[in-house]
Order: structure tokens, then sequence, then C-alpha cells
């Protein structure tokens, strides 16, 4: 099979995080907290940590935050969920949302960038060994880097059971995308696209960005996320109550299955070692 060099796109590289432009931060007639001084006062108390808006020792006020509001934006969405309620279930102030963020339209947008950043880690450590990999040299060597890769999506999107709260953002944005949307795509559905569009051209024969290659990637990625979608008919169907360890196991050589069925077919019968 005759192919132009290709860089192998990171599927697995955790995303660059970038802090939004635009950010409100307390002017300098407010305090840390937000809240606005006057001059019957007296002089401006030395300025607090980023955590102190909290009240909460410790300088983990952001990451709590972002988990609340990931938690609320998911079931409710943007317009649903109010910034008391996110500080509520975050066990902080509004000041320090406003203080860390600026306002709800930011903070959702942290959120997605905190949702990219959950599953580009995720997959970086369940499969380091394919991060930053070159192009595979032959159709068999694919084919193994295709295995890893749907093994890593039952494992990082059905395996950890605190994805529902990721999956129930995504889906929200799926169903109507915003700039959060984006965000996501880029830092973490394109990667992970494109890497495996390339292992399934090499393993197949086929030209990776060929729409046959990119449908059938689709195809073959999504029947590993509808366990998670779908989580509440599946288990009911199956009689579980959860992804088990060996059901996991079961999901996965499942997959490798209908893997390595598709690509023999496209292949006229066989890969080639």
């Amino acid at each position: 099979m005759s192919r132009n060099p290709v860089s192998q796109p990171s599927m697995l590289q955790p995303p660059m995080m970038h802090p939004k432009e635009g950010a409100r931060r307390p002017k300098s007639s407010e305090n840390a907290t937000g809240a606005s001084r006057t001059p019957a006062e007296g002089p401006a108390a030395p300025r607090r940590s980023p955590a102190s808006p909290a009240n909460v020792p410790g300088d983990t006020t952001r990451e709590r935050i972002l988990d609340a509001a990931l938690e609320l934006f998911g079931e409710r969405g943007l317009h649903a969920a109010s910034v008391r309620d996110v500080a509520k279930l975050a066990k902080a102030n509004v000041a320090a949302i406003s203080y860390h963020f600026g306002g709800k339209e930011e903070l959702y947008l942290a959120v997605a960038g905190h949702v990219a950043a959950i599953m580009g880690s995720r997959i970086a450590e369940r499969a380091p060994q394919i991060v930053n990999a070159a192009p595979p040299a032959n159709p068999q060597e694919a084919l193994a880097h295709l295995e890893l890769a749907f093994d890593t999506i039952v494992d990082v999107i059905v395996g950890h059971e605190d994805m529902r709260r990721v999956a129930r953002f995504i889906l929200r944005e799926q169903m109507s995308p915003t700039a959060a949307f984006d965000i996501i795509y880029a830092q973490v559905m394109e990667r992970m696209h494109r890497t495996v569009c390339l292992n399934f051209g090499i393993a197949t024969g086929l030209d990776p960005d060929s729409e046959t290659v990119r449908l059938r990637t689709f195809l073959l990625i999504g029947q590993g996320i509808f366990l998670r979608v779908a989580e509440a008919v599946v288990l009911r169907r199956l009689g579980a109550d959860r992804y088990t360890p060996s059901l996991l196991d079961e999901i996965k050589a499942m997959l490798r299955t209908h893997l390595h069925l598709v690509v023999t077919e496209l292949r006229g019968g066989k890969v080639e070692a």
C-alpha cells in the first residue's frame, strides 16, 4: 500500500488550557471577594489569595467551582443553572465565581475546557504508549493501535462512573452546540477521530481522509460511546446495575471482534503482517 508519510495526530495528549480572555477580575476599587469599598472604610486590607473568597482553607476553590458547575450545567443547562446554585454546591460564595471566572458564560466555557482536560488526561493515562506515536509501519501495527484505542474508549468513557456528568454536559452540546462545543471538539473529539482514522486507513489500505473511513470510524467508536449514553437501557436489558470489570472485559472483546471483521472485509479477507 502506498501512502504519503503522515504525522500521527495526538489523540492522547492532554489538551493545552488557556485562560479565557476578557474574564473579569476585581477592580482596584474592590477587594478580593468582589465587594466594593467606600472611602469611609479606611485603608484597603491586604489582597487575599485567589482561594480566600470561598472562606475555605487551601487553594481548591477554582476546582470545586468547576466540578459543581459541571454537575449543574450537565443536569440543567446553562440558563437553568444559577450562579448561586453553583456556589452553594461548591461551598464557595458568588464573589469567588466572579473572581476566578468573570460571569456565568465564562464559567460555562471554562467547564468545557475542564471536560476536555478530564478526558485528555484519562486517555493519556490509559494509553501512554501511543501518545505522539509515529504512524504505524504496517497494517498489523495499525490494527494493534486500533485495538488499544477502542479499549481505551471503553475504559475511559464507560468504565469511569463519574463520566456520567461529563456525558450529560457533552450531550447537551451535541444537541445544541455553543462555543463550548468548539472547545471540546478541537481539544478531544477531532484529535481522537483523526488518530483512529489514520490507523484505520493504514490497517485497511483505504484513504484515511475518505468519507468511508471517517464514517466507519464514527460507527466503530459509537459502539463504545453508546454504552455510556444509553446506560440506563443497556443495564436494564442486561439485568445489571453497573458496568463491572468482567462486563467491561466482555465489551472490549466484542468490540475487538467487530473491528477485526470490518478490517478483514475491507482488506479482502486478510490483514497483512
